[in-house]
């Protein structure tokens, strides 16, 4: 499941880089928001009871940010920031949330999200457009992916 994540995401941003909308955020911030969002939501997808309603929105959410931050990422070629990178990035902060939510569980606490999930849903409030056509890219490279 995990890599047809990634495989999703990676051949959906290609999709996604020309009808971007334009982000109302500093480029950077949103990319660093990007990240947290997607590693988030990717540990949630992997800590979730499996086929749940909760791994389900959390992998659909994990596909938006990383598909969205993958075309914000190569949107500027002059900026030598590219795919590979954002990759390690995001392998970086996805291994930050993971030791988040281990602290978390040890100390008790049980919504060590909550914080960065409302976060992440003023992302998807600010800029509609946006989730709406990673939405939409989301739903056909599922249909493709099926077909095959």
């Amino acid at each position: 499941m995990l890599m047809f994540k990634f495989t999703l995401a990676a051949s959906a941003a290609a999709a996604l880089l020309f009808p971007l909308p334009v982000a109302a955020e500093e480029p950077m911030m949103k990319l660093a928001g990007m990240l947290r969002c997607a590693a988030v939501y990717q540990v949630t997808s992997e800590r979730a009871p499996k086929e749940s309603e909760a791994q389900l929105t959390a992998g659909r959410h994990f596909l938006q940010y990383y598909m969205i931050m993958l075309a914000l990422a190569e949107n500027k070629p002059d900026d030598k920031f590219d795919a590979k990178t954002l990759k390690t990035l995001f392998e970086a902060e996805n291994a930050i949330a993971n030791s988040d939510a281990v602290l978390a569980r040890v100390e008790g606490k049980t919504d060590v999200f909550a914080a960065d999930i409302a976060t992440c849903a003023g992302f998807r409030e600010r800029q509609p457009e946006l989730f709406a056509s990673a939405d939409r890219t989301i739903d056909t490279m599922a249909k493709a992916q099926a077909s095959n």
